[in-house]
């Protein structure tokens, strides 16, 4: 008999009753009742197999950086302002713009002012309100000669941009303009349709302190103001930085996360910590990051190989040339350079088959590529490499000067595909190339002042629009080469608005004239690689997006780590 039905055929008297049901109701409430929601440190409801508040850490590695400022540099900014600072607009992980600082924002009937209508309540961690004049600040520095910002013409779109930050013209001509506390207007110099998904690269600026004290706000813990996610908790130089969760963030991109500590190594250090367990995942593992040995044992490894997720990447790799004092102005000496190297071997030996041919700027998959076309263009013909170089007064390569490959703080593999090159290039031009691999801040200044002959380097894909590939290549930018005719049509293809049948046909023009010229040899576009274990890091952006590309690990660049979390 059960312990309910012995109850039922007790008799009790009056005061025993009363007894009993107190007893009883006591029993009912001490059953246990449908578990609440766990939350992480500001509230955001975990998953059920996310591990509990306090565990909520992920530990990533990589390089450090001088500035946490995306307003202050680009090649020299430690992982990650995004984290940090919140832009007028997110991409989420399909590449698509979401509001951030913005929560709405519409275009004038001429397509060139854009006004922005930000969130209320913002607040920077130090409690002062966050303003349009904040983000209006923010431009005006990016645009200000005086920052010594790295990569101006990236926002050539907005009206005397690229004037001021030449000091051609003050920086209040800049076409930004803060309104009133909670609307921002953006005057572009044409109809520019990519705009809202280029301003996620443009984060706010608390002016109060930048004015107090300069560029140092962005070196320590002890200065730095955020208006992001998170807040910069710790940065231990040459050790490590710790970003914690924000309690005064307000925005819809709160992190399941509470912490995330990120270890400063080189791309060599990071596989070995990962094996160690001294980190949680390799966040992003170009091709040059793992020697030949690791990726056997990548390959070799079942519990390894189940951790390794690979996917298509937005990005191109290629060689790019000096100017007029180089012996590269001369067409038939670049399209001879181009003839003259077998990619398909390169990828195979080299890049341990991580990559496919680069047969133009945009990779395939990306916004207007249609990569196939070009694929004839830049083939490799020895016959054809040699003719050409004849034609260029260079027969076998006689009275070629001498110059230096240089490469961008490359990794040992990147290394192994430029000597690749260096022995094509003797092998099928009798052209003798020196290599020097340069720190990446040095390169850079001299790449932007036109100082190295011919280079190898990659582009990474910033927003999804064919104009961020394409707009490296105007005169101007970062390469010496420069053409008109490209010009004009990189401006019309920039400026269509409504039709991207048209637009996408004017830019794949433009890339026609880039690849037949040509502006640069195309090399390879790599296939990217990340390592986590599923047992221990769960979130549905863990699953690859439309395009079959995982982005968790950008927070810049269309990624959701907000969206990952750790599991029990």
């Amino acid at each position: 008999m059960d312990s309910m039905a012995m109850v039922k055929r007790v008799v009790l008297s009056p005061p025993a009753r009363g007894v009993a049901v107190l007893v009883l109701a006591a029993a009912w409430l001490l059953q246990p009742g449908p578990a609440l929601p766990a939350t992480n440190a500001v509230g955001v409801e975990l998953p059920q197999d996310a591990a509990p508040s306090g565990k909520q850490t992920i530990r990533l590695m990589g390089r450090e950086g001088t500035y946490l400022d995306y307003t202050k540099t680009t090649w020299k900014r430690q992982w990650e302002p995004a984290l940090v600072q919140e832009p007028l607009t997110r991409r989420n992980h399909q590449y698509e713009v979401e509001p951030a600082g913005a929560e709405r924002w519409e275009i004038s009937r001429d397509g060139l002012t854009w006004t922005f209508h930000l969130r209320k309540g913002m607040v920077w961690s130090d409690g002062r309100p966050l303003t349009a004049h904040d983000y209006a600040f923010a431009v005006r520095r990016v645009a200000d000669p005086k920052t010594g910002f790295d990569v101006g013409w990236y926002w050539g779109a907005i009206k005397n941009f690229m004037p001021a930050w030449k000091g051609e013209v003050p920086v209040e001509t800049v076409g930004v303009k803060a309104v009133d506390d909670l609307t921002l207007e953006i005057t572009t110099e044409k109809p520019t349709p990519y705009l809202a998904m280029q301003i996620a690269d443009l984060h706010a600026v608390p002016k109060h302190v930048v004015e107090k004290l300069g560029d140092t706000w962005a070196t320590s813990e002890a200065t730095y103001v955020s208006s992001g996610p998170f807040v910069l908790e710790k940065w231990e130089k040459g050790k490590m930085v710790v970003y914690a969760v924000n309690p005064k963030y307000t925005g819809s991109w709160k992190p399941y996360l509470e912490r995330i500590i990120y270890m400063v190594g080189r791309d060599e250090a990071v596989f070995p910590a990962y094996l160690s367990g001294e980190i949680d995942a390799m966040e992003q593992v170009y091709e040059g990051a793992l020697s030949p040995g690791d990726q056997a044992m990548l390959q070799s490894d079942p519990k390894l190989k189940r951790q390794l997720h690979t996917y298509p990447n937005f990005m191109t790799w290629w060689i790019a040339f000096g100017g007029q004092d180089t012996a590269f102005k001369d067409p038939k000496v670049r399209k001879a350079f181009g003839h003259a190297i077998d990619r398909e071997a390169i990828i195979n030996s080299a890049l341990r088959g991580q990559a496919v041919p680069a047969y133009g700027l945009l990779p395939p998959g990306f916004h207007c590529a249609a990569p196939q076309r070009l694929k004839d263009v830049q083939r490799y013909d020895v016959a054809q490499a040699r003719k050409l170089l004849g034609e260029a007064g260079y027969p076998q390569g006689k009275g070629f000067p001498k110059y230096t490959l240089y490469l961008r703080d490359a990794s040992p593999t990147i290394k192994t595909a430029a000597e690749g090159i260096q022995a094509m290039i003797r092998q099928n031009l009798g052209i003798e190339l020196e290599i020097q691999n340069l720190e990446r801040k040095t390169f850079m200044d001299r790449l932007n002042k036109y100082e190295l002959p011919i280079v190898v380097i990659p582009w990474d894909m910033d927003y999804y629009d064919a104009s961020n590939f394409m707009d490296v290549y105007r005169a101007g930018g970062r390469h010496a080469w420069g053409n008109a005719e490209y010009d004009k049509l990189i401006r019309e293809a920039n400026g269509i608005m409504g039709d991207e049948k048209r637009r996408c046909a004017v830019y794949q023009k433009a890339e026609d004239l880039l690849v037949s010229d040509p502006g640069a040899v195309f090399l390879w576009n790599p296939t990217a690689m990340q390592l986590w274990d599923d047992n221990k890091i769960g979130g549905k952006v863990l699953q690859p997006n439309k395009f079959d590309i995982t982005t968790w690990f950008k927070p810049e660049k269309g990624g959701t780590i907000y969206r990952i979390y750790m599991k029990k």
